[in-house]
């Protein structure tokens, strides 16, 4: 290794001299872009640059253009790198690109880079995919700085690390289910930890992750909305294998844990074979729910992207219970009001979802039972998956302008501008109060107690003019009220009743004045 090193350090040396390239033989190291151009750019030089050397036309002289100030000839290859002394020079690199990432986590048989990649945010920002499995990403999440995903997979037999802050996420991917090693809710809290916007919503996925949870959301939109307009089957959940004692009613079927796409379902036909699951429940040591069995016709499955809705029937021709599973026959249906108030129920849940299904089924009774709500990481169906992808595409990208819209220079926020102008009006009442109490009493008729000669004796039983509290307080009422508002009203009270104590305090001096000088 030292011999390397040392070897590629005399190279470099070699080839930064600027006298290497005149020692060189005519159309080494060059082609039809002179390798001028890198020179150029690497050092610095000026933009025009002409080489003398015999036996070079003047038709290989290069005026390097602005737009290729970015760019290295790729035909100087390596030795072109090594000449400017930077081997990474052969990289273009556009400094003026924005780039926004999207992270999708969904399997490799979808490549959503097809729907993604390339678009444009305000005309500003590109979109750039990174695509990988629950299983493939490690994370590490800041408070400040945010969040770094690494992705560890391999791609067409090569192995592939990759570093990054995805500033978006997209999930179709469970994030738990009850396969061994396939629980990944710390993900799910690290990338909540970090803030980064997802479709649905991250808060909503760490609901989802166990069906009971999801359930019980069902069951407040049931009392909602009634049982006749929110069908529910019935359910019984048990936390453990030891309250499992026997069913009030069979057939009935158990689910134990999150299981999803038909895992870990069992039907039970009798209390005999309702202990057999309870000693496999046992090993797994989950809840598990019991379930009523319905007899059904077929499956009813509606779907909610964005605004678009879509409504499917799935019936079984293996007729076998689990419509799932062998051999079934998918037709898409007209979207009613009924199935569209169910989905629409379901996207309230969490905070907003903006991809939900309804899973019901419709009995040979008659009737529709609601059974489940899946999330975003519900798989596409029908002829029509390749529509359903763009307008998942088209909803991120709707979520991202809405995350990366630029905000105005100084704009204050609404509530802010609204206590901010009462808070204002206020004082300005206040300040406006004191001079609207002093000019008031100039207006009204003089009240003031008209002067006793010194020559009229007056009693203390003499009678006294009319005390003029009455007639301001009257004055005061029949003023018309003030922008101030109640409180400003109080406030001209409190002052008007102190210029009354003052008066009165006075008349009454005046008063003891005029006994003292009559007697």
């Amino acid at each position: 290794m030292s011999s390397m090193q040392n070897a590629m350090n005399f190279l470099k040396r070699r080839f930064s001299d600027t006298n290497f390239n005149s020692n060189l033989p005519n159309g080494y190291l060059e082609s039809d872009d002179d390798v001028s151009v890198t020179s150029s750019v690497s050092r610095g030089t000026p933009q025009k640059q002409q080489i003398a050397q015999p036996g070079i036309n003047q038709q290989n002289k290069t005026n390097v253009n602005p737009a290729q100030s970015g760019q290295v000839s790729s035909t100087g290859g390596f030795f072109a790198s090594l000449a400017s002394g930077n081997p990474l020079a052969v990289l273009k690199v556009d400094g003026n690109e924005q780039i926004k990432t999207v992270l999708v986590v969904d399997e490799q048989h979808t490549d959503w880079s097809k729907y993604l990649k390339g678009r444009k945010i305000h005309n500003d920002y590109t979109v750039r995919v990174e695509q990988a499995e629950f299983s493939e990403l490690s994370l590490s999440s800041h408070s400040v700085n945010g969040v770094t995903v690494d992705i560890n997979c391999y791609r067409n037999g090569n192995k592939v690390v990759r570093s990054f802050k995805p500033d978006f996420l997209l999930v179709r991917q469970t994030p738990r289910s009850m396969a061994q090693g396939e629980d990944f809710r710390n993900l799910v809290i690290g990338l909540k930890y970090g803030g980064i916007p997802s479709v649905n919503s991250l808060h909503s996925q760490f609901n989802f992750m166990d069906k009971p949870w999801t359930f019980s959301q069902l069951i407040r939109i049931q009392k909602r909305l009634g049982p006749e307009k929110f069908p529910l089957v019935e359910q019984t959940y048990y936390p453990s294998h030891k309250q499992m004692l026997t069913s009030s009613h069979f057939p009935v079927v158990l689910k134990i844990g999150h299981a999803h796409r038909g895992m870990a379902k069992f039907k039970v036909e009798n209390h005999y074979e309702f202990q057999d699951v309870v000693s496999v429940a046992a090993l797994t040591n989950a809840y598990v729910v019991s379930e009523t069995f319905i007899d059904s016709a077929y499956d009813i499955r509606v779907q909610k992207i964005g605004g678009n809705y879509k409504s499917y029937i799935r019936t079984s021709i293996s007729k076998n219970w689990k419509a799932n599973t062998g051999s079934a026959m998918l037709e898409e249906t007209p979207v009613t009001e009924r199935h569209k108030l169910w989905v629409d129920a379901c996207s309230e849940m969490f905070g907003g979802l903006d991809i939900v299904a309804v899973k019901a089924v419709h009995g040979k009774d008659g009737r529709d039972y609601i059974i489940e709500v899946v999330d975003c990481s519900m798989p596409l169906i029908g002829e029509r998956q390749e529509e359903d992808r763009r307008m998942i595409s088209d909803l991120v990208m709707q979520r991202m302008t809405a995350c990366t819209r630029p905000r105005p220079d100084h704009t204050p926020s609404t509530a802010a501008s609204v206590y901010g102008r009462s808070y204002s009006s206020q004082n300005t009442s206040r300040e406006m109060t004191p001079q609207r109490n002093v000019q008031v009493p100039q207006n009204r008729p003089n009240h003031a107690i008209p002067s006793c000669p010194p020559s009229a004796p007056l009693s203390s039983h003499s009678s006294e003019p009319p005390s003029p509290t009455a007639t301001r307080r009257s004055n005061s009422v029949s003023e018309p009220s003030s922008p101030g508002g109640d409180r400003e009203r109080i406030r001209s009270t409190t002052v008007s009743e102190d210029e009354e104590s003052k008066a009165e305090k006075i008349r009454s001096l005046r008063q003891s004045f005029a006994n003292l000088f009559s007697d």
